[in-house]
C-alpha cells in the first residue's frame, strides 16, 4: 500500500476547517438579522380621507311625505234649476271675489217672480178690503148693532189677510233672490281647476258649475307612524322638497293632527300647511321633508359614519402626532337625513378625524397624509 502524503491531508484539513468556519458565520449572520424587529407599517390617508369638525345650525327631525293640496277651494254650484246659458271662465284663469262666472237663464225665474208680485198685489187689495170691513164692524159694535162673536170673525179674517200678506212679501223677496241667482259670481279669489258643466246643459239646484282653488296656501297630508306621534306637536316647523324644483325648500308649520291611527294602518295623519304666494306650487304634486323636533344653532357636527358606537360608548379615530388616537366622544343632536351628529364634548374645532371607520384601524398605528396633488 503505498504511502499517504502528509502535505495533501493538511490542506484538506485545512479547506474543511476555512468551509466550516464561513458556514458559521452565515448562520450567525442570519439570526442576528432575525432577531432585529421589523419597522411599523405606516396608514397612509388621503386629505380627502379626514374631515375636521363643522360649526352650523343642526335640527332634529322626522321625515314625512304628502301629495300637495289647496288648503282653500270650493265648488260653485247653482243655487236655481235652469238652462246654462254661458260660462265666462276657463280653466287656468285667475278669477275675483264676485266676478261673475257663469249665467243662467232667467225666463222661469222671472216668471215666478212676476206670478209672486201678482199674489202681493192681491193680498194687499184683500186686506184692504178686510180693513175696511174691520172699521165698518167696529162701528156697528159700538152703537150694539151686531154682538161681539160677529165683530170677532171679522177681526180674526183682517188679521188672517195681514198675515197672508207678510207670507207674499217674503215670497217676492225669495223671488227676486232667485232672479239674482240666475247670476253666478265668484265666492272667494281663486284659480278656476275644473269646469263641470257646458253652456246650454240643464242645471238642477245644486248642480256643479266650476271649482275655485286657492294657491296662496298648500296642505300636505302625510301619514306619521303612532310611535313619532308623541315628538309632533301643533305650530312645529316643516320644510319640504317638491319633485321638479331641485333644491329649493319651501317651509311652514304643522296646522293639525288627526286624533285617530288611519283604518287597518298604525299612522296617524299630519296636516303641514306651506305658504305659496308666487303660486308655484300645485295641487297633485309630491313632497318630501321634515318636521323639526329641536334646533341648536351652533352645533359641532360630523359625519355620523365618522362615529363608532360600541357597548354604549361612542368615539372617533383622531390622528394626533402621525398616530391614530381612539378619542371618546359625547353626542348629542342627530340628522339621519342630512347624515350627521352633533359631537358636544370630546374635540376641538381642529381636530382631525377619519370620514369612515370602516376599517380595523388600531389606536396608535403610524399615520401619514399624503401630499395634495392638485
Amino acid at each position: 500500500m503505498p504511502a499517504r502524503n502528509p502535505r495533501r491531508w493538511w490542506l484538506a484539513a485545512g479547506g474543511l476547517g476555512v468551509a466550516l468556519a464561513a458556514a458559521g458565520f452565515v448562520v450567525h449572520d442570519n439570526s442576528v438579522a432575525s432577531a432585529q424587529p421589523a419597522s411599523a407599517p405606516v396608514i397612509e390617508f388621503a386629505a380627502g380621507d379626514l374631515v375636521r369638525p363643522q360649526t352650523r345650525e343642526l335640527r332634529s327631525s322626522i321625515s314625512i311625505t304628502g301629495t300637495l293640496a289647496p288648503r282653500n277651494w270650493t265648488t260653485v254650484k247653482a243655487k236655481v234649476a235652469g238652462d246654462l246659458k254661458t260660462i265666462q271662465v276657463r280653466e287656468g284663469e285667475s278669477v275675483k271675489p264676485g266676478q261673475v262666472l257663469a249665467r243662467i237663464d232667467t225666463q222661469d225665474a222671472q216668471a215666478r217672480l212676476d206670478e209672486k208680485i201678482a199674489d202681493l198685489e192681491a193680498g194687499r187689495a184683500q186686506l184692504a178690503l178686510a180693513d175696511k170691513n174691520r172699521a165698518n164692524n167696529l162701528a156697528l159694535l159700538q152703537q150694539k148693532f151686531i154682538s161681539q162673536n160677529a165683530f170677532d170673525s171679522v177681526q180674526s179674517s183682517f188679521q188672517v189677510s195681514e198675515a197672508r200678506l207678510k207670507a207674499l212679501e217674503a215670497q217676492v223677496a225669495l223671488a227676486k233672490k232667485a232672479l239674482a241667482d240666475t247670476v253666478v259670481s265668484a265666492p272667494q279669489a281663486g284659480i278656476v281647476s275644473q269646469r263641470h258643466a257646458q253652456p246650454g246643459e240643464k242645471l238642477p239646484v245644486d248642480g256643479k258649475i266650476l271649482t275655485l282653488v286657492d294657491l296662496t296656501e298648500m296642505e300636505v297630508e302625510a301619514a306619521v307612524p303612532a310611535g313619532d306621534i308623541p315628538s309632533i306637536r301643533v305650530g312645529q316647523q316643516v320644510s319640504f322638497r317638491v319633485e321638479g324644483f331641485g333644491e329649493r325648500e319651501f317651509s311652514g308649520h304643522i296646522d293639525r293632527i288627526n286624533p285617530a291611527t288611519q283604518s287597518g294602518s298604525r299612522s296617524i295623519l299630519v296636516y303641514a300647511v306651506l305658504p305659496n304666494r308666487d303660486n308655484a306650487l300645485k295641487g297633485g304634486m309630491f313632497a318630501k321633508g321634515s318636521v323639526t323636533l329641536s334646533k341648536v344653532e351652533s352645533a359641532q357636527v360630523l359625519p355620523l359614519s365618522a362615529v363608532r358606537e360600541e357597548n354604549g360608548r361612542a368615539f372617533v379615530m383622531r390622528i394626533t402626532s402621525d398616530r391614530l388616537e381612539a378619542r371618546t366622544v359625547k353626542l348629542g343632536l342627530r340628522n339621519e337625513d342630512e347624515g350627521v351628529v352633533q359631537i358636544v364634548d370630546g374635540l376641538d374645532a381642529q381636530s382631525r378625524v377619519i370620514r369612515s371607520n370602516l376599517g380595523t384601524f388600531k389606536p396608535g398605528a403610524l399615520v401619514k397624509i399624503a401630499p395634495n396633488r392638485n
